[in-house]
């Protein structure tokens, strides 16, 4: 995210559970963000919207269960040269 930016997007696809904690994430990290001159969005989009602006994206996070297979967004993100962090939990 270049400093100058002013805004600092997240997009979730969900499901549900993931939606909630990235929202809750976005709560908390509103005052923090504020005071370094930036605000911090939230949007709930489905799996295209993403796939459709992968070239506007900087980094692709992936949230799964343990032994999950990873989206074909991780992929794509890789092939457009997206910075991608899987996590499971």
């Amino acid at each position: 995210m270049p400093e100058n930016d002013p805004y600092f997007y997240i997009y979730s696809a969900g499901p549900a559970r993931i939606n909630s904690m990235v929202m809750e994430f976005v709560n908390l990290s509103e005052r923090g963000m504020k005071t370094r001159g930036k605000k911090i969005k939230f949007y709930k989009v489905p799996p295209s919207w993403i796939q459709d602006n992968m070239k506007d994206v900087n980094y692709f996070m992936f949230l799964s269960k343990p032994k999950e297979a990873v989206s074909r967004l991780v992929a794509e993100a890789e092939l457009n040269n997206v910075e991608v962090g899987i996590f499971r939990y």
